[in-house]
């Protein structure tokens, strides 16, 4: 495969990638929802009134008990924002304001469960060392986590979210390098609801999300019974200036329901360069992303960057999984795919067996 300016990559990836780390899939997030994550006195007493508030809300809407098989994350989400977005109670007992804090609640919780040390990984290392060598390398991932950027740092590949940002204290961030296009937003980011700018903080936070409690409101603790000692301890530690308009940024990601919000300009702007991508690269290559039923937006921006082609079967499409049968069966449903264009034997084997070949 020649280098060239014309040969371009469009890498797109899952939460099976972050998986090859130690992160949790999304089949174990929904298992370990109700975990309570943290050692610090007053972190525990937090967390484990979210345990027992999400809990509480899966038992009334759900019928759910300790020991049953936990409601789908793209349930939970769903059910919420159909309610809460148009004004409407689930139940006698969960208003949009309950809803709306439940979510939160739920969001903080998933990007805690996120927060960890991810573990080295050679292959990985070799993978993206290989990759970046190319010309024209664009990443589009649905994860929360960092652990792409991650890797791209550890080379030092310098790479951009694709829109403005600015760090936290108002300066701008110059664009440069591999563009990463999170399309569901990110655990690094923050958003000024009034400048509508994107904040992205450095990668030694973590998630930023989740240290500076962007999801989490005082109020919302009050709205649910024992809840004022927790609202107490959080203070107004989760309340940030927005530097360039004097407002307040908080954050935003799209969820796992089906009916995501992707109406902010930061997000449309990030699908319109993932489109832009998609149409120009000459291969697509899917890592640990099972093109689930719920990403409706996700399918619809495949197949539309697809059919935008002059050739539209003239792009190489191929996807690596980890013993996915059903999320094989969509890829050759949705793009007519042969079983040679799917590798079923994870990232690691494939990345033995074939990334040599791949980047030649």
């Amino acid at each position: 495969m020649p280098n060239t300016e014309d040969d371009k990559l469009l890498l797109f990836l899952g939460s099976g990638f972050s998986a090859e780390f130690g992160l949790p899939t999304t089949q174990q997030l929904r298992d370990r929802l109700l975990e309570t994550p943290g050692n610090d006195p007053e972190v525990q007493r937090r967390e484990q009134f979210i345990s027992k508030t999400i809990g509480e809300f899966w038992q009334e809407v759900f019928g759910w008990n300790h020991g049953c098989p936990t409601p789908s994350l793209e349930d939970h989400f769903t059910q919420i924002d159909l309610a809460a977005n148009s004004g409407h109670h689930l139940g006698p007992h969960y208003g949009p304001r309950k809803l709306r804090a439940v979510r939160r609640m739920t969001i903080h919780r998933v990007l805690k469960l996120l927060d960890v040390r991810p573990a080295p990984s050679p292959l990985i290392d070799r993978f993206f060392r290989q990759l970046t060598e190319r010309v024209g390398l664009t990443i589009v991932t649905t994860n929360w986590d960092i652990i792409t950027e991650r890797s791209l740092e550890q080379h030092h590949h310098p790479f951009n979210y694709g829109p403005d940002a600015f760090d936290s204290r108002g300066s701008a961030i110059p664009k440069q390098g591999i563009p990463i296009l999170k399309l569901h937003g990110s655990g690094n980011w923050g958003y000024c609801d009034c400048c509508r700018n994107l904040i992205t903080f450095a990668l030694d936070m973590g998630k930023a999300a989740v240290h500076l409690h962007l999801f989490l409101e005082p109020d919302d603790f009050r709205l649910f019974d024992g809840g004022s000692q927790v609202a107490d301890d959080l203070g107004d530690l989760h309340l940030r200036q927005c530097l360039a308009c004097g407002g307040r940024w908080g954050s935003r990601v799209a969820t796992f329901s089906y009916r995501k919000d992707l109406s902010i300009p930061v997000f449309q702007t990030i699908w319109d360069l993932a489109r832009l991508g998609l149409q120009q690269a000459s291969r697509w290559l899917f890592v640990g992303y099972s093109m689930p039923h719920a990403d409706i937006e996700i399918r619809h921006l495949l197949k539309s960057a697809q059919l935008a082609r002059m050739t539209p079967n003239n792009v190489s499409i191929e996807v690596v999984l980890k013993n996915d049968s059903a999320a094989a069966d969509r890829y050759k449903r949705f793009f007519g795919l042969p079983d040679g264009s799917i590798f079923q034997d994870t990232l690691g084997n494939w990345i033995e067996e074939r990334l040599s070949d791949y980047c030649r």
